[in-house]
C-alpha cells in the first residue's frame, strides 16, 4: 500500500470515528429547535469519509514524508491547543481573532480582504451559527 492510499484510508477511518464515536458522545441530544447539534458535524464527517475513500481508491500525485512540513503541522497543532485554552480562559469572542491572527501571520497572509474575512467574519459566522441558530452559548 502506498503512502498516498494510506493517507486516504486514515482520513476515512477518522471520519468514521467522528461519525460513530466522537459526535454521538460529544453532542447533546435535544428535542427542540429545527437544527440539532449533531446535524452539521455528521454531514461534515460523511464528506470526510467520502473524500478519504475517493483518495484511497483513486490516489493521485506522489506522497512523500517531509519532516519540515510535519514539524510545521505539529506547530499548528500546538497553536490550536493554546487557542482552545485561551477560549476557556478569556472566551470565544476574544480568543478566536487572536488565534486566527497568529495563524494568518504564520502563513504570511497579507491580503486585506482575507485578513478581515478570517479575523472578523469567520468568528462572527461561527458565533452566529452556534449562539443564534443552535441556541448554545460559546465559552
Amino acid at each position: 500500500m502506498t503512502l498516498n492510499r494510506l493517507s486516504g484510508l486514515v482520513v476515512a477511518i477518522m471520519g468514521l470515528s467522528l461519525l460513530f464515536w466522537i459526535i454521538p458522545h460529544q453532542t447533546e441530544i435535544v428535542d427542540s429547535g429545527w437544527l440539532k447539534p449533531a446535524t452539521l458535524p455528521k454531514i461534515t464527517s460523511i464528506f470526510i469519509i467520502i473524500a478519504g475513500m475517493l483518495h484511497f481508491i483513486f490516489p493521485t500525485g506522489k506522497a512523500e514524508f517531509d519532516i519540515e512540513f510535519s514539524l510545521r503541522v505539529g506547530l499548528f497543532f500546538v497553536i490550536s491547543t493554546i487557542g482552545l485554552y485561551l477560549m476557556n480562559l478569556i472566551g470565544f469572542i476574544m480568543a478566536t481573532p487572536i488565534l486566527i491572527s497568529v495563524i494568518m501571520a504564520m502563513i504570511k497572509e497579507r491580503r486585506p480582504f482575507w485578513l478581515i474575512a478570517g479575523i472578523l467574519l469567520l468568528p462572527a459566522s461561527i458565533w452566529f451559527c452556534v449562539d443564534f441558530l443552535l441556541n448554545k452559548p460559546l465559552p
